[in-house]
């Protein structure tokens, strides 16, 4: 009885003993490193931190943005203040004046005054006294209303001024924040990519642009960047050869901004419920509005009509643009040596002499949109649900931008990121 008393003891104590040791063989495998992810999971994770680093430098522009107008609103509320309290200086100066005046009963109101009113000679010299005693009168409480609004008025300007200090110091701290952020975000982009080998790095690449072919030959393929007119020949041509889609669907502009501009504008008539964009172009801009043929209203759809100041400045705008190719991307960079993606959009139109707002969300916000299959050089077009990517559309299916960190400047397909849109600056 004892032995086995023992015995099952001695099997207890085995079988704890096993079960104390058993968690470090059988502990959960650890996260596949970088080496056994297949390349498409590394391109999507890569994709996705380079798309919430973009987020976060948006979020940072626009907050540099307000705390920019903020600071000048700040300034001018303290320039203002400085002018009030200097004329508020001469009016304390003038009202001493006044009471020194009147406690020496010096002034033109003085009892002597009063005294001389009432006891002059003739009825005239009285009524001019008293004239005389109004105008003084008067110009006292002239002093007195100057000095009591400068005061209000001062003492209203200083409270503006120290609300718009405090919210300039709020911005800033949230600026800070935000930066703090977006440099965190760089970091785990640059920690991924260390971590990959240079196999994993020419595969990712070689997948990116695989991706990136595929998704524009599939997008000139739909036709959505086919002109209304241009889709409606092909529909109607046999020739394989002229409706294909591929290149010219969208204006024949190959990378020569000038045809393209010609040519993308030719669909401005207001059937294809852009609306927003081509506001000012009724029949009047065709050359050829009187021909008697019932295929009148086809006309117009072909001819080359386009405001031309808007297509000049789209022209400039890209021009712009192209001249920056081959410097770097540097989050919150606006040029002159380097750009974000919405730097380069918001400068190139500042050259293009029309000023819009510096961050792509507020680009496609604000900005009247346009169609795909009207788009031509300098519009911009607008990348990712949150409208966190912006690029300058040059004809040909392609667009310049500013990728995103570790890249430069450079000319692109149209359908490198997912399309949100697309928005002309100047209205057409």
């Amino acid at each position: 009885m004892s032995g086995r008393i023992v015995g099952s003891v001695c099997a207890v104590a085995l079988t704890a003993a096993a079960a104390l040791a058993a968690p470090v063989p059988s502990a959960p495998a650890a996260a596949a490193p970088p080496a056994e992810r297949s390349v498409a999971e590394l391109l999507t994770q890569l994709k996705t931190l380079y798309r919430k680093a973009e987020e976060s430098t948006e979020e940072y522009n626009a907050t540099e943005e307000k705390l920019r107008r903020q600071r000048a609103r700040t300034r001018a509320l303290t320039a203002a203040l400085a002018r009030t309290r200097g004329r508020l200086a001469i009016s304390h100066d003038d009202a001493g004046r006044l009471a020194r005046e009147q406690y020496q009963d010096r002034t033109p109101l003085s009892s002597y005054s009063f005294l001389l009113a009432l006891l002059a000679p003739s009825p005239d010299q009285a009524a001019e006294q008293s004239r005389e005693l109004s105008r003084a009168a008067d110009r006292q409480a002239i002093v007195v209303e100057r000095l009591t609004r400068g005061e209000a008025y001062a003492e209203g300007l200083a409270k503006r001024a120290r609300a718009a200090l405090r919210k300039q110091l709020t911005l800033a701290m949230k600026r800070k924040k935000q930066r703090d952020k977006v440099e965190k975000r760089l970091t785990a982009i640059e920690k991924t990519l260390a971590s990959l080998s240079r196999s994993q790095l020419r595969a990712i690449e070689e997948r990116e642009q695989r991706d990136t072919a595929k998704a524009q030959h599939d997008l000139l393929a739909s036709g959505a960047l086919d002109p209304p007119a241009a889709r409606a020949r092909a529909e109607a041509d046999t020739d394989p050869g002229n409706g294909n889609g591929n290149g010219n669907g969208n204006g024949n502009g190959g990378e020569d901004p000038a045809p393209e501009a010609r040519d993308t504008s030719a669909p401005d008539p207001e059937t294809n419920g852009a609306g927003t964009d081509e506001p000012e172009e009724p029949e009047h801009v065709s050359p050829r509005p009187k021909e008697p043929t019932p295929r009148a209203t086809a006309a117009p759809h072909r001819a080359p009509r386009r405001p031309f100041a808007s297509a000049a400045a789209g022209q400039r705008a890209l021009r712009y643009a192209m001249n920056q190719i081959g410097k770097p991307y540097v989050w919150g960079a606006e040029g002159p040596g380097s750009f974000d993606c919405s730097g380069l959009t918001s400068q190139a139109w500042a050259h293009a002499g029309r000023p819009i707002p510096r961050t792509s969300q507020e680009q496609w916000r604000r900005l009247p949109h346009v169609k795909l299959n009207r788009l031509r050089p300098g519009d911009l077009v607008v990348y990712f649900k949150g409208a966190s990517h912006v690029a300058i559309y040059a004809g040909n299916g392609m667009v310049v931008q500013a990728p995103r960190p570790g890249t430069r400047v450079k000319l692109s397909p149209l359908a490198s990121n997912p399309l949100r849109g697309a928005v002309r600056p100047t209205k057409g």
